[in-house]
């Protein structure tokens, strides 16, 4: 990722990105705050937000499921808005790593299996069983 963002002024960006595919993503502020703020409604993206939140930390496969279901997942919203959230909230945050990451997650760069999703309610139950 690094290589790719050094030699792109607008890496971080999804127009005038070169390597990023141009996706018409909803603009909805209502359910971008809500899922910022971990009131989806989905008890594991909600929870891993609000640890995102109260700690500044989240494992790698929660940060999939909760880029999954902002991006190509359920919400249809735009990467680079998750992108903004996790750049604010992640005490381990690198623009770099953070830009491509979510561009990878959201099938816009480096990988396009759209078919592939973290389903927000089976993922929680198969990697946390007991709600803890």
């Amino acid at each position: 990722i690094l290589p790719a963002a050094t030699n792109n002024p607008r890496f971080d960006k999804m127009e005038g990105n070169p390597i990023c595919v141009q996706i018409p993503w909803d603009k909805n502020p209502e359910a971008l705050a809500k899922w910022a703020e971990g009131r989806t409604g989905f008890p594991w993206i909600d929870a891993i937000m609000t640890q995102l939140r109260q700690e500044g930390w989240i494992h790698h496969l929660a940060r999939h499921a909760v880029a999954c279901f902002l991006t190509r997942g359920d919400l249809w919203i735009s990467w680079e808005e998750g992108m903004k959230v996790f750049e604010e909230l992640l005490l381990d945050a690198d623009w770099s790593v953070n830009a491509g990451s979510w561009m990878w997650l959201s099938c816009s760069s480096f990988f396009q299996q759209f078919f592939h999703c973290y389903c927000p309610v089976g993922f929680g139950r198969r990697t946390d069983p007991n709600g803890d």
